[in-house]
This record gives C-alpha cells, sequence and structure tokens, in this order.
C-alpha cells in the first residue's frame, strides 16, 4: 500500500484530516449531510488529496455530533456547533500551516454551512458544489427523501414528531427549526470576495449568483454534470470527478509559489470522552490500513476487544454511525474497540491492482488480521469480529483464519465466500431471496412467458435457483466423499466451516433482518430458516423485525445493540483461556474457506 501524508488532527472535539502542501492558500472542505457524507466520503479524500498536490493544504474534518467527532445528532443547538466546527477547522488550518488565505469549499449541505461561516472566518473564496439556496430547500428534499425511501412494514414513520430519519441519521425538530432561518438569497453582504458555483442540471443555485453579484463578489457558474453519479452510492462515489478536478484548477488559479509547508509537531490526537479515550491508528502493511481505538477510561477485566469491520463498502464511522455509537456504548461496559477500514475503503489506502469500493475480497482477510495485530499492540490479545452484509464475510473468514478471534458476529451477510470482489451494486444485483418467496409465483403463466423471453430479472432469479439447487447437489457430495475419505469437502461449504469454529470454542451470533434479501443465501447455504446452523453448539440466530438491510431504523440498532452485549456475556472473561489454547483451525479439506493461520492467505 502507498503510504498517505495527510495526517489525523483534533481540534475543538472536531476529528478531522491535514493534507499538507506548500502553498499559501488553504482549503475547508465543509461534508455534506447523513447519507450524502457516506456516499462521497472516499471520493471527498481524494478531491482533498487532488488539492493537495496542486499546492494547496486541505482540512477536511467531521462536524461536532457526526463520524468520530465528540457528541451526538440530537445534541441541541446543532446549527450553532456545525458553524462552529468551520470556524475551528479554519483557525486550527491557520495556526497548523500558516496559510495566508482560506477558501471554504462545501458540498450540499456543506454549501449552505460554508456560505453562512464565510464571513466570520474571512474566507478569501468559496466553493459552492450542488448548493442548497436555504435551509428550507434543504428540508424539503431531505423529507421527500425520507418518505420516498423504502421502509421495513414494522418501522415507524420517517417523519414524525421526533424529525426526520433518511438513511440512518435523525435531525431533529430543533435542529430543522434553525436551518429554516438560512436563507443565502437574502444576504445582506456579500460571503466572500470570490465565488465560484457549480451545479446540477435541476439545481437553484442561479439565485445565489445573482444575489452575489448584487452584493459585489465576482461569481463564476459552471454546471456539476458528475452531481448523480457522485451522490447516489458509495461505488459510484470512487469515480474521477471531473467538478473536483473544475475546482482545484480554479483555487490554485494565480497562486503564489509555493514554500516549504510548515510540519506541525508529530503527535497522536486523542478524543477525550466520558467513558472513553480514542485515538487514530494507522498500521499493517506500509501503514495503509486506518481505524479508531476506542479504549475505556475503566477496563473490564479479561474481556476481549470488538473489531468492527466495514458495512459494505460504507466508511469506519457505519451506516448511520452505527459504529462509532456501538464503540463508544462498549467503552462505557469496559470493552474495548477497533473500528477500521479494509484495503481500498473509507480513509484506508488503495490496494496494489484493485480497484477502490470493491467487497467480498479474500484479501481483506489480512486486513482484518493486520486489525487483530494492532489491538494486541495495544494491549487486547483476544477479539470478536463483528460485520454487516460484506463485512459479515470477512468476520467470518479471519475468524477461520485466526484463533485470536475468540467470538464472531454476523449481521445480514449476503456471502459467506470471498472471492476476487464484486461492487456493492453487483452485490445487490445478484441476490436471490429464499424460494419460498418465488415458489407460488413459478405458476403463474406470466412469470414463465417473463423466463422463456429471458426477461433479465426473471432471467436472473432463475438462474439463481437453479445455482442453488446445483450447488446443495454440490455440497452434500463432498460431505458424503468426506465422510467415506476423511477429505474432500466442497470449497463452498460453510456448514463445515461453522462447525470447525464450534469444535474451536468460538461463539458466533448470526443475526438476520425479517425478511431481508440475504435469507436467501442462508437458506441456499444450510437450509429453510438456517436449517442445520440452528442446531449447531455455539451458535445462535436471532431475527430482527422493523429492520432494514443496513440497520438504519434506531430501534434495530439498539436491539442489535443489546444482543452484541449478549455475545460478550457469553464469551465472557474465558477468552483469554480459549485464546491460550487457541484450538483446531478449520478442519482439512475447506478449500477457499481453509486459510493458513501463518501467511493469512487462502488456497482459492
Amino acid at each position: 500500500m502507498t503510504p498517505d501524508p495527510s495526517t489525523p488532527v483534533l481540534f475543538e472535539g472536531c476529528f478531522g484530516w491535514l493534507h499538507p502542501a506548500g502553498g499559501r492558500r488553504g482549503v475547508v472542505l465543509c461534508a455534506p449531510y447523513g447519507g450524502e457524507a457516506l456516499a462521497t466520503h472516499r471520493a471527498w479524500r481524494r478531491f482533498a488529496e487532488a488539492l493537495a498536490a496542486a499546492g494547496l493544504p486541505v482540512l477536511r474534518f467531521d462536524y461536532p455530533g457526526t463520524g468520530n467527532s465528540v457528541g451526538e445528532e440530537g445534541d441541541p443547538a446543532r446549527l450553532d456547533a456545525w458553524l462552529g466546527g468551520i470556524r475551528a477547522a479554519t483557525a486550527h488550518l491557520r495556526a497548523l500551516t500558516g496559510v495566508e488565505e482560506v477558501a471554504l469549499v462545501g458540498l450540499r449541505l456543506g454549501a449552505l454551512l460554508a456560505t453562512a461561516a464565510a464571513r466570520g472566518v474571512e474566507a478569501d473564496a468559496l466553493v459552492l458544489l450542488s448548493p442548497f439556496p436555504s435551509g428550507r430547500a434543504f428540508l424539503q428534499e431531505l423529507r421527500a427523501v425520507a418518505l420516498l425511501a423504502e421502509r421495513p412494514a414494522d418501522a415507524p414513520p420517517a417523519v414524525g414528531p421526533e424529525g426526520i430519519d433518511s438513511a440512518g441519521f435523525r435531525l431533529t425538530p430543533e435542529t430543522a427549526e434553525a436551518l429554516r432561518g438560512l436563507d443565502l438569497t437574502r444576504m445582506t453582504e456579500s460571503p466572500t470576495r470570490r465565488v465560484l458555483i457549480l451545479d446540477r442540471p435541476e439545481g437553484r443555485a442561479a439565485a445565489l449568483a445573482e444575489r452575489f453579484r448584487a452584493l459585489g463578489a465576482t461569481v463564476e457558474e459552471a454546471p456539476f454534470s458528475d452531481h448523480a453519479r457522485l451522490m447516489t452510492s458509495v461505488q459510484h462515489a470512487v469515480v474521477d470527478c471531473s467538478a473536483f478536478a473544475r475546482v482545484t484548477a480554479w483555487l490554485a488559479r494565480d497562486m503564489a509559489p509555493a514554500e516549504p509547508g510548515r510540519v506541525a509537531e508529530a503527535f497522536t490526537p486523542r478524543l477525550g470522552l466520558a467513558d472513553a479515550m480514542e485515538r487514530p491508528l494507522r498500521f499493517g502493511p506500509g501503514g495503509g490500513l486506518f481505524g479508531i481505538l476506542c479504549e475505556p477510561v475503566a477496563a473490564a477485566a479479561e474481556r476481549p476487544a470488538v473489531l468492527l469491520l466495514n458495512s459494505g463498502a460504507t466508511p469506519h464511522t457505519g451506516t448511520g454511525r452505527m459504529s462509532v455509537r456501538l464503540a463508544r456504548r462498549l467503552a462505557a461496559r469496559g470493552i474495548a474497540s477497533l473500528r477500521m477500514d479494509l484495503g481500498g475503503l473509507g480513509d484506508s489506502a488503495s490496494k496494489p491492482g484493485r480497484r477502490d469500493g470493491l467487497i467480498y475480497c479474500r484479501d481483506m482477510v489480512e486486513d482484518a488480521q493486520a486489525g487483530l495485530d494492532a489491538l494486541a499492540a495495544a494491549g487486547h490479545g483476544a477479539a470478536v469480529a463483528v460485520g454487516l452484509c460484506a463485512g459479515a464475510a470477512v468476520a467470518l473468514h479471519v475468524a477461520l483464519a485466526d484463533p485470536r478471534v475468540v467470538g464472531l458476529t454476523l449481521v445480514n451477510p449476503g456471502r459467506f465466500v470471498l472471492g476476487d470482489g464484486v461492487t456493492q451494486e453487483e452485490a445487490i444485483g445478484s441476490a436471490v431471496k429464499p424460494a419460498a418467496a418465488y415458489l407460488p409465483r413459478l405458476t403463474e403463466p406470466a412469470v414463465w412467458r417473463a423466463i422463456l423471453r429471458q426477461d433479465r430479472k426473471a432471467s436472473r432469479v432463475a438462474r439463481g435457483l437453479s445455482e442453488r439447487a446445483a450447488r446443495r447437489l454440490r455440497i452434500g457430495a463432498g460431505r458424503l466423499r468426506a465422510g467415506l475419505m476423511g477429505r474432500g469437502y466442497a470449497r463452498d461449504d460453510v456448514l463445515h466451516a461453522f462447525q470447525a469454529l464450534s469444535d474451536r470454542g468460538v461463539r458466533t451470533l448470526m443475526v438476520h433482518s425479517a425478511g431481508d434479501v440475504t435469507l436467501g443465501e442462508l437458506e441456499a447455504q444450510a437450509g429453510t430458516d438456517g436449517g442445520r446452523l440452528r442446531r449447531m453448539g455455539g451458535l445462535w440466530m436471532e431475527r430482527l423485525a422493523g429492520a432494514d438491510h443496513s440497520l438504519m431504523e434506531r430501534a434495530a440498532r439498539e436491539r442489535f445493540a443489546d444482543l452484541l452485549d449478549d455475545l460478550l456475556d457469553r464469551v465472557g472473561t474465558g477468552a483469554a483461556d480459549a485464546l491460550r489454547g487457541k484450538g483446531p483451525g478449520p478442519p482439512e479439506g475447506t478449500g477457499a474457506l481453509r486459510v493458513n493461520h501463518a501467511t493469512g492467505n487462502s488456497p482459492a
């Protein structure tokens, strides 16, 4: 992995990254809100790297109550806190780098916030990417998106007296009311002397440009043609963005020659919380992997730590900030944790020869083992691995690979076998529900007509069901062969892998959202409703009602946190003894699921 020159920083409770450069013009990046911040995280990081490569020192950061920063989204005075975060970030950038000019660059809600903060921080330039002209416009769109999003049948309404729930984040009524008071089209003073606005075709930024010109600012406008690709998913957001290249060129224009940048004193920032101390870690080959170690102020004796892996391609903070909340909740119980980004995701470096944003990659087992090494270096020798979606598959495989894993939590695993990697969209497109969801419809003539005319969706379902039947025959034949010869299990015999973990004493919790599409993969591997897995020692299974795939519903997240507490209690203080015994690895013959304990490499 290529070493990352950026540096984690901490200021006034905000976590951020400094991307150093020698220019005298610096940039503060003001991120979008909620699900849009998750979707654009990797692209936002690449944007910061490109700006720094052009000679512009950059600070990107998490607003208070978001990401890795202090606080919660439900805390009072969030708008004031967010604007205060921009002010603190600007002051910190100036103090660290000595820049003479500062530009604020905001995306979506970040553009609205950057404009509101610009005069107070004496910004020299302002870049607005798909800006909301007012807080009311932001709230209208957020409310519409929340109401249109598919929700579990038992989930509460997305918009109610407690606020607007969207993509696992909640905007409180107090914050909404404060945002309604922001209207950039009614500004009476120019936010700064130079403004660049890039807007989507259906955007409403033309009124802003007109207003700012009337107030004396020099305003340039350009289309933001990459907007839809950038904002719709984590996977799409990793592509190069022409709008970001346009902004980089505009900010670097007429800039004084770069000088050697001021080097801040090297130290590891530590974030003090009521029950925990958090610090960023770089680890793995070349320090290319990134995570946040959260250690309790009062540690519970002989309790294993928790390794929190990416949910799909989502950054280490988790969907709806779930991993941050879990880590801080665990710390209150005296349990340490590491929430980490696997290679090519979040804030970890790219993997050589592999594009960013892929999931279900077999080399991620080595990354997760590097996370175990980082925990061990901090004094936490045993761990419980936790993964949601693709992270569950990685958690399973690192448990098979490494005896330091004494407990395992898998949430809505979409696949159990790792390979060369797929995009999040490819994984979703190939998922097949339990057979019971399709079999009644196979009596309908219209369904057969769709299959015969090779309708894309119908053909995929038919192919998935036939492949599932063939897999069962192949796995059954492998078990028969192994029973006669002592070896020869099928390479993807997941039951055999779970039995190996059970024999080693690993306690496993498997959680599925009620009705989730991943129940089809469970059925394919273990039979209806989990079949033989439900009778396996050391493993128990749970269903979450009113939960979506990524546990974006607040009640589902709280129920899952309780289940994780139960697992940790079952693992208990015997984890150290289990680790010292180490126990057997996966039995010979598990093929792709059999991992060399010395190297972490799979023979598949």
